[in-house]
């Protein structure tokens, strides 16, 4: 019977890789087919070079991209069959890891090696595909100040989640799943409202100074009745080229940050075009949503797995020699829900792209549909973005609709 799970698990790694590696072969050969000619729709406001960099662009970090899968399906082997989780726990030896705090340590240890291991393939993305398409900016230094403020984040946010995940495993009894499901839903909203904190840890936020626009943003806000702590340029120049505005944190913590490379690129009434997609968002409650279907997710996952945890074929079959607490944790939180959200992926693609039309559709209504159009097409060329993704790949992966398929919604308006 261990076999076969067994079995049954190593043709869930093979099969979940080479799918998504199939559609990074479809997405390669397709932006290839068509980078020799701009989109009829975009031919009078994307030049041909621009075309065929975004195309060059997206086959360069698709390839690398597959390359991924295959280090992350030897890890997942690895880690689970191949006897890695055994390791880790015979390399805490001095701590009792079926204690709260012996746990915590082992589950926080994977976490941190496995950001250490994502750290070469961040190296090569960033010191080889950006620079080699002039996207980079990040200096050696804040690099290596990147990588440790994300490890002390991992490694203390994971400690404390983990260490109240074991407490409420073991002291709760048979109803622990749904006391873990109530704390963890908590700790997603509340992650979210602290996003913009969180992200002044690595980046700089400083006040909007550009007076008019400042002036016209405000009125914007008025007319769509949003209040938020204030605008704010983050200096995404320090790293990258690439232009990007969003809206962090949500109630009293809502923010509208700008990066400082988007003001360079965009006119003002572009800029406003692109706030009052984002204030669609949350005039519709997307995120609220969003955190609805998560928190759903996360109740369904526990509800029918957290059974798992104490069912000795379950470990067995994934390789781990020790029944806990802290391995079953392991064992849902990087193995478990990773395969699950593969699969629910196609259907959150689905409603991300729907939620984008209707912040574009909302848009409209408080700003110009041409002005929308320009900004899109402009951060489309700026970001080197290509204009024809293969179908099947972007419906699996992109979170946006394609480029096309938005501006022919927005003339449809």
């Amino acid at each position: 019977m261990t076999i076969n799970y067994q079995s049954f698990f190593i043709f869930l790694i093979i099969f979940a890789a080479s799918l998504e590696f199939w559609l990074n072969k479809r997405q390669i050969n397709h932006v290839q087919k068509n980078k020799n000619k701009v989109p009829v729709e975009f031919s009078k406001t994307i030049k041909l070079r621009d075309h065929k960099k975004a195309a060059d662009y997206t086959v360069a970090k698709t390839q690398f991209g597959s390359f991924g899968l295959v280090v992350s399906a030897f890890v997942t082997y690895y880690l689970t069959i191949g006897g890695g989780i055994n390791e880790i726990n015979a390399a805490m030896i001095d701590y009792d890891v079926s204690s709260l705090l012996g746990g915590s340590l082992v589950v926080t240890f994977l976490a941190v090696i496995l950001s250490i291991v994502e750290i070469p393939s961040n190296l090569y993305s960033t010191y080889v595909i950006e620079e080699r398409f002039g996207f980079n900016k990040t200096k050696a230094k804040t690099f290596m100040s990147d990588v440790l403020i994300d490890l002390a984040t991992t490694a203390l946010v994971t400690f404390a989640i983990m260490y109240i995940s074991l407490w409420i495993i073991s002291s709760l009894g048979s109803s622990w799943w749904v006391w873990l499901w109530v704390f963890l839903s908590a700790v997603v909203v509340i992650m979210s409202a602290l996003a913009p904190a969180l992200q002044q840890l690595k980046n700089k936020f400083s006040p909007l100074e550009d007076k008019k626009l400042k002036s016209s943003i405000e009125k914007l806000l008025v007319k769509c009745g949003f209040e938020s702590k204030g605008l704010f340029i983050m200096n995404g120049s320090l790293r990258s080229s690439h232009g990007n505005a969003f809206f962090g944190g949500f109630g009293k913590t809502k923010r509208i940050i700008f990066f400082d490379t988007l003001l360079e690129k965009l006119s003002h009434k572009e800029i406003e075009a692109v706030i009052a997609h984002e204030l669609g968002h949350f005039k519709m409650n997307h995120v609220k949503k969003f955190m609805a279907i998560m928190i759903t997710i996360l109740f369904l996952s526990l509800y029918v797995l957290g059974g798992l945890k104490d069912n000795p074929l379950f470990y067995q079959a994934l390789g781990v020699s020790q029944m806990t607490d802290a391995n079953f944790l392991m064992l849902f939180n990087f193995v478990l829900l990773n395969y699950l959200f593969f699969f629910i992926k196609p259907i959150m693609t689905y409603l991300s792209r729907k939620n984008e039309y209707e912040a574009d559709s909302y848009a409209c209504l408080y700003t110009q549909g041409s002005d929308l159009k320009q900004s899109l097409t402009k951060l489309y060329r700026d970001n080197a973005s290509t204009l024809t993704p293969d179908p099947l790949y972007s419906a699996f992966n992109h979170s946006h609709p394609p480029a096309l398929m938005r501006i022919k919604a927005i003339d449809g308006l």
